[in-house]
């Protein structure tokens, strides 16, 4: 059943879906129906087809959404969903989930396991605007992602002020061709207890890793790596990240394994002493330009690798 999307909403409880907080853009991927997801006044009955008969959880609104339809789930401000033990699937192909509102208003999905897990199996699925957190010590993998074609824009991981660390926020199998994660905003300030691998690629193809910062906080451990492609990742484009990635004895920032492909460039970072300068981004028959790192406070970063020279 199709359904216009409105730009004006109303809300009980002293919270209230204005324009202020969201008007629509032409950018917006709106073609196929839309559905409204809020937990603080939404139920399991829906329909969703307004704000007034919101879903309580993005899964409800899944569960009647039709595959590949491009059809689009709105999740209100001040939304809030726990990732329990069972976890949460978004396996529907073809949909766009956008957040509303901004700032900490955002809709935000909480990992209280060690072992929650959100899985993205839906291909072509687009997430946009929402914060991820964990509220226990020791999450192992936050988001597995199994689905071609998924898009995670400006979906941040927000510092939980020491009440929980997470050692992976992202790990996907060799199905998860086309993903692109871009405009993140990760924050973590205490390392977790386990080695980190905080975007781990498995085999992907033409990923994008773009425009995102990471202020990290890692496990002291060789085998920590921001971006970590354990089996080859294929014509990968990575760029234009920047931000932290601290703890003694790290070795090396992203590390794709023998016969990855791709290009890398203008990535900034600054890290622990043990990282060399040619092993800060070790990524195999990749192209680089432009990359730089540094590991002394108040001073502009080096060229990793070395600079090419004429042959």
């Amino acid at each position: 059943m199709a359904n216009n999307l409105k730009t004006h909403f109303s809300r009980v409880a002293g919270q209230v879906w204005t324009d202020s907080f969201y008007r629509p853009t032409p950018s917006d991927p709106i073609i196929g129906d839309v559905f409204y997801v809020d937990s603080v006044n939404g139920s399991a009955s829906g329909p969703g087809y307004s704000p007034e008969t919101a879903y309580a959880t993005v899964e409800q609104a899944l569960a009647v959404v039709n595959a590949s339809s491009q059809a689009t789930i709105y999740v209100a401000p001040w939304h809030a969903q726990t990732v329990a033990t069972a976890g949460l699937a978004w396996n529907k192909a073809g949909v766009n989930i956008i957040g509303l509102g901004t700032g900490n208003m955002r809709p935000t999905f909480t990992w209280a396991n060690t072992d929650s897990v959100l899985t993205i199996s839906g291909a072509n699925t687009y997430v946009r605007n929402i914060i991820t957190k964990v509220s226990v010590d020791e999450c192992v993998s936050m988001i597995l992602v199994t689905g071609a074609g998924v898009t995670l824009d400006t979906v941040d991981f927000a510092d939980n002020s020491g009440t929980g660390q997470a050692i992976q926020w992202l790990l996907t199998t060799a199905a998860a061709d086309q993903l692109t994660i871009k405009n993140c905003f990760h924050v973590q300030n205490s390392a977790a207890g386990s080695a980190q691998k905080w975007i781990q690629l498995v085999g992907t193809d033409h990923t994008r890793i773009v425009d995102n910062t990471f202020i990290m906080t890692a496990n002291a451990s060789t085998s920590s790596h921001l971006i970590s492609g354990s089996t080859a990742v294929v014509n990968c484009e990575i760029g234009r990240n920047k931000g932290c990635f601290l703890g003694a004895t790290i070795t090396i920032i992203m590390n794709l394994v023998t016969t990855s492909t791709g290009f890398i460039y203008d990535n900034k970072f600054f890290s622990g002493t043990s990282v060399a300068t040619a092993a800060a981004y070790t990524c195999d028959a990749c192209g680089f330009a432009d990359n730089k790192w540094h590991d002394t406070v108040s001073t502009s970063g080096l060229l990793a690798p070395a600079v090419d020279t004429d042959t």
